[in-house]
């Protein structure tokens, strides 16, 4: 039974719900609030001057990140065609937050004014969203480093869209394509949080808030350069930032190496990359987390809205969902939790496919040998055969089939049926979380609908 139920029919209002939500988190904590600066060191000849200024939620990610996912180029076309400046902040900058802890205050930090430094992030000219995260270390602990992330609605350009999502949860109308509906993480977190065990803790969550500059784009590719426009969404109170645990656990694929945790979290270690472990060892690795995923997905009747293997770390042997901003893919039907099952295999093993880690990595003598020296190989492909996975991308991919129900039925990871996996859930376990989800929505446009 789902704690949060009866608190979500005792509120009359979304501000409500959601200031509930806040103190059940934010107290375990003993977390009283939050304050965010922009401190900058600016040169002058022989001298350093800092300025600390606060900065509005809405606008952290915006102002560290928007700058440097653009060109220069596309910084000049955003400000002519909509006159949107993305401040270009010095290397040496930092972002502060302030936590108010008991009768005392924490304070975490990042230097910005640079991009992202883990190994899974891309060219960021070729990105189509800001990223959703920050990590933050402890003023007086460098071992202490928390992560900081927004939670942001997808998908959603008016409120129309949560009208309609409403109306088609209420009548259990789900599109034929997807079997599953998507739910932003503010309208879902009495879900999320009924599954901690599957989460990183989470520490304190903010006041929800509106977005009022774009974080996603659509690229349009031109003969020397690409242009990215932004789209515009609905984020009315739907944000909110978030500051969680890093999992002391690497994700499926360093795991599967034996790698340290902190391996993946800068792009040069690529550079220092030497590692030989025995083959076996690491398909069981990565057959038993693809496996334990699947359960994971089964147990709890969601995925995070974005999956891939880098965004599942593996503790004690288990998975942890460490990357939930996006919001969740909601099942409230059997078949609806058999086809996202499958789409999480599918995402997962889709990122094995195009791994920039084992892309530097081959098989020899029953050996899986990795070296910053391998830079192309064909290491991921056979894995994925190995695992048996291919049958299931392949058949997957193919356009002309409509049958997902039986692709479901005879899907295997190596001699493992996915529908062995998955557990077959009671109605009214779907129902419950439908009934949930469907008073967020009610409370929320009860607050917002004018």
């Amino acid at each position: 039974m789902n704690k949060y139920r009866d608190l979500i029919y005792d509120e009359e209002n979304f501000d409500d719900y959601f200031q509930d939500i806040r103190e059940d988190v934010n107290s375990k904590n003993s977390f009283k609030g939050a304050s965010y600066f922009i401190k900058t060191n600016i040169k002058t000849n022989s001298e350093t001057n800092s300025e600390m200024r606060a900065i509005q939620k809405n606008l952290i990610f915006y102002n560290i990140y928007g700058h440097a996912m653009l060109s220069h180029h596309n910084l000049a076309f955003l400000h002519n065609a909509y006159g949107l400046e993305y401040p270009d902040l010095p290397e040496n900058s930092q972002l502060i937050v302030s936590l108010k802890k008991g009768n005392g205050i924490i304070r975490y930090f990042t230097n910005i004014g640079k991009q992202r430094e883990d190994i899974y992030v891309s060219d960021y000219y070729l990105r189509e969203k800001m990223p959703e995260s920050i990590l933050l270390t402890n003023s007086e602990n460098d071992e202490d480093i928390k992560k900081l992330i927004e939670a942001r609605p997808y998908y959603f350009t008016t409120i129309e869209d949560i009208k309609k999502l409403k109306m088609s949860l209420d009548n259990k109308i789900v599109n034929n394509n997807n079997f599953y509906f998507y739910i932003p993480l503010s309208l879902s977190l009495p879900i999320v949080l009924n599954y901690q065990e599957f989460l990183p803790r989470i520490y304190y969550i903010s006041k929800p808030y509106t977005i009022s500059t774009p974080y996603v784009f659509e690229i349009y590719y031109g003969t020397h350069d690409i242009i990215k426009v932004p789209i515009k969404l609905h984020t009315v109170d739907l944000c909110f930032l978030s500051i969680t645990e890093i999992v002391n656990s690497p994700t499926i694929e360093p795991y599967a190496l034996g790698l340290d945790p902190r391996f993946e979290l800068k792009k040069d270690n690529l550079k220092r990359l030497k590692i030989q472990v025995k083959y076996d060892e690491f398909e069981f690795r990565i057959y038993n987390s693809t496996i334990g995923l699947a359960e994971v997905t089964s147990e709890s009747m969601f995925s995070p809205e974005d999956i891939g293997a880098h965004q599942v770390a593996i503790k004690d042997g288990k998975p942890i969902l460490i990357d939930l901003a996006s919001g969740i893919n909601l099942a409230i039907d059997q078949e609806g939790l058999n086809k996202l099952t499958l789409d999480v295999i599918v995402s997962t093993a889709e990122s094995i496919y195009h791994s920039p880690l084992l892309n530097h990595c081959i098989i020899k003598d029953n050996y899986v040998i990795c070296d910053e020296k391998i830079t192309k190989s064909d290491f991921p492909e056979k894995l994925i055969r190995n695992l048996g996975l291919d049958k299931i991308l392949y058949t997957y991919n193919d356009t002309s089939n409509k049958k997902i129900d039986e692709l479901f039925k005879y899907a295997k990871i190596k001699d493992t049926k996915l529908k062995d996996i998955v557990i077959e859930h009671k109605e009214d376990e779907f129902e419950e979380n439908r009934e949930i989800v469907s008073r967020v929505l009610e409370l929320y446009l009860r607050s917002h609908n004018k």
